[in-house]
């Protein structure tokens, strides 16, 4: 009698969580999703599943999941960090990001690419990187996606030079930008901005383009931003 009281237990509250979380899930409440890339590194690891709901604040500087409706890329749901809203002042400036004359990359731990020499690369991997995570540019330097602390003064290091302009962001704006120069812009009403953590390896506004407010499905609250 008693192990079939426990069992009647362990059933119902299997039966009741599980409805709780179906509740939560067609409602929004509790959302999750797969994230194949590294768009949104260091915060978000490549491969890794992310929490979100529609419950929670949509708070600038945030993580937030949207809608994606660019058709010239891939669809569905983007989760990146949300930068500038209506009426903000944006730009990037030699990698820097500047909201309203304020440079607020301090508030955040990034990744970017950086030119580094064969003896910071030998370095990294005795740190665990593997080789073949740095392209090489020549027999010397190498381009490497780097976490701000994993930026070293033992060694030097340079923001990677872009090309004169990015032919994806031309083509959204119409400006002669890169992705780490770009702008000054105002950003319309009922529009948002977002930039993946990872920033020369997103896809994020500098090519989709402006995003609208209710295209913004929920804030992520795992991993912790």
């Amino acid at each position: 009698m008693f192990k079939k009281n426990i069992l009647k237990i362990i059933l119902i509250t299997i039966g009741v969580f599980g409805g709780l979380f179906i509740i939560a899930k067609l409602t929004g409440v509790l959302q999750y999703a797969f994230l194949p890339t590294g768009g949104s590194e260091p915060t978000i690891k490549r491969k890794s599943f992310i929490f979100f709901s529609n419950s929670l604040p949509y708070k600038k500087f945030k993580i937030l999941v949207y809608n994606q409706k660019n058709t010239n890329y891939q669809l569905g749901q983007y989760p990146q960090r949300l930068v500038a809203t209506e009426g903000d002042i944006l730009q990037i400036s030699e990698g820097k990001l500047i909201i309203n004359n304020e440079n607020v990359d301090h508030l955040f731990t990034l990744k970017k690419s950086y030119k580094i020499d064969r003896t910071f690369v030998n370095y990294l991997v005795e740190k665990g990187h593997r080789f073949d995570e740095f392209y090489a540019l020549d027999n010397m330097y190498f381009l490497a996606q780097l976490a701000d602390n994993e930026l070293t003064n033992d060694f030097a290091y340079e923001l990677f030079a872009i090309p004169e302009y990015d032919a994806g962001i031309r083509k959204q704006y119409g400006k002669k930008w890169t992705a780490n120069n770009f702008g000054p812009i105002k950003i319309p009403k009922g529009k948002l901005f977002f930039l993946g953590d990872n920033r020369n390896e997103s896809l994020d506004s500098r090519y989709l383009g402006f995003v609208d407010k209710n295209e913004v499905i929920g804030r992520v609250f795992i991993p912790k931003n």
